[in-house]
């Protein structure tokens, strides 16, 4: 048995609710991979420091749902990117199950690998009877600041994609 401790993902709470629009978006890091493989830590402060950053929360890799929700944002990323906006997929599986995820379907944004649910329950989207994250989105300005939230994407309603390019202001 290990003596390694281990240390949360985030020292911010669990909240029961989902976070709200203009809360602070609680830091963390997380290990994440990127298409071909290469892993890293993505650290939130590090990345809102250069620009805003779309949190894509989905259930599992490789289901046919959680796929349509990844590639609704894949389509988008250029536009995405223009708009000052880096996209991050985010779960409770593995980073093994993330990379084998990205050799599939090499999605144009990192997935970080939230394995103990630490960020999924500070952002308020924990769903406990699945016991992993819901599909959600939070779009976290480069202030640092939840500039919007859809808690419960589903991606077939478009609408929710509207209105996070609304929350952009690029309709």
């Amino acid at each position: 048995m290990s003596d390694e401790v281990r240390v949360p993902a985030t020292a911010s709470p669990a909240r029961d609710e989902a976070i709200r629009v203009g809360a602070v978006a609680p830091d963390f890091r997380l290990p994440a991979v990127n298409d071909g493989g290469e892993p890293f830590d993505f650290v939130m402060s590090e990345a809102t420091a250069k620009s805003a950053v779309l949190l894509v929360c989905y259930q599992d890799d490789g289901m046919p749902t959680c796929t349509r929700q990844l590639n609704i944002f894949a389509q988008e990323h250029e536009t995405l990117v223009e708009a000052g906006v880096q996209v991050v997929g985010m779960n409770t599986n593995g980073i093994g199950s993330h990379a084998k995820f990205h050799e599939r379907d090499h999605f144009p944004f990192p997935l970080v690998s939230d394995f103990f649910g630490d960020v999924t329950k500070a952002y308020g989207l924990w769903d406990a009877d699945e016991r992993k994250s819901r599909r959600a989105l939070v779009l976290v300005g480069a202030d640092g600041l939840v500039r919007h939230v859809e808690p419960h994407f589903s991606p077939g309603n478009m609408n929710a994609v509207v209105e996070l390019f609304v929350a952009l202001g690029m309709a």
